[in-house]
């Protein structure tokens, strides 16, 4: 692959980089909702209105973040270009699994909005009637 030589001596150069970081990544990201989740329902050091403001701050920063590294990545990767000193696929995956789990405590939000378009009693299946077979009608006479 072409990236290849390049990505291992960059990750030769920084090691912490080695791999992904997904469950340092997600284990922070979960664990800094709860907690600002848990103060915002207590009320007295963070307001709900506020929580839900640093989170979609949080959502708008991970995805710009996310569609920077990505054009980056393709434009670099397009035109052979090895000159930066970081991985910036690896930024784009990481900002990318923050980007995933922020979205989910939105869309988790937004349930009570989503579930007024479902119907609120189960349907009942329409009762089955059996049909007679047709009658001979004689005219009147």
């Amino acid at each position: 692959m072409l990236w290849e030589g390049r990505n291992i001596r960059i990750r030769a150069a920084f090691p912490r980089m080695a791999q992904f970081n997904l469950p340092l990544i997600a284990g922070a990201a979960i664990v800094l909702y709860l907690v600002s989740l848990f103060l915002s329902r207590q009320g007295k050091y963070l307001t709900v209105a506020l929580h839900r403001k640093i989170w979609n701050a949080v959502l708008l920063i991970s995805f710009i973040a996310t569609l920077v590294f990505s054009l980056l990545n393709l434009v670099l990767f397009d035109y052979g270009i090895k000159v930066l000193p970081i991985d910036v696929n690896f930024l784009h995956v990481e900002f990318g699994v923050v980007l995933v789990l922020v979205a989910a405590f939105h869309a988790l939000w937004h349930i009570p909005y989503f579930q007024q378009y479902l119907p609120k009693e189960k349907m009942k299946p329409a009762a089955v009637v059996p049909q007679q077979p047709a009658q001979e009608q004689k005219p009147p006479a």
